[in-house]
């Protein structure tokens, strides 16, 4: 498994060296490709080093997916559906509170944390590396 994740790490590095930079930014769309890329390679090599070092008995592993699971991935396509129509702000905050609480976090923490992470998400990528985020409802 490790070295099929790093496989994918190196195709996606490969793929996001081949994005160029819009004239005009600083960074360009393959920046953070590259790095995912990147950290999947590094990590999936590090998985294969330790599943080759580490040979212990078979046991039993717990299932792949989950209600956890499925309710990450629900978020993450609600996000991205929600986006261009309520814009990068009330989506992305929207989108933490319900990560906060499928976490088993509590409502109080999901309501301080989601604004505070991601206006600073935000500022990061419009202020910091000059990307434009979908503005959607606040315009």
């Amino acid at each position: 498994m490790g070295l099929l994740f790093a496989l994918g790490g190196v195709a996606i590095f490969q793929q996001a060296l081949s994005l160029h930079p819009l004239p005009g930014m600083n960074v360009g769309p393959g920046l953070f490709p590259s790095i995912v890329g990147l950290a999947m390679a590094l990590m999936g090599t590090a998985l294969t080093i330790q599943g080759w070092i580490v040979r212990d008995e078979a046991e039993e592993a717990p299932p792949l997916i989950t209600w956890f699971a499925v309710g990450i991935v629900v978020a993450i396509i609600g996000a991205i559906v929600a986006m261009p129509f309520l814009g990068f702000l009330v989506a992305g905050t929207i989108f933490s509170i319900g990560i906060v609480l499928i976490s088993r976090g509590g409502w109080l923490s999901a309501l301080i944390f989601s604004p505070i992470a991601t206006a600073a998400i935000y500022f990061i990528f419009t202020m910091v590396l000059r990307v434009s985020l979908p503005h959607g409802l606040l315009g």
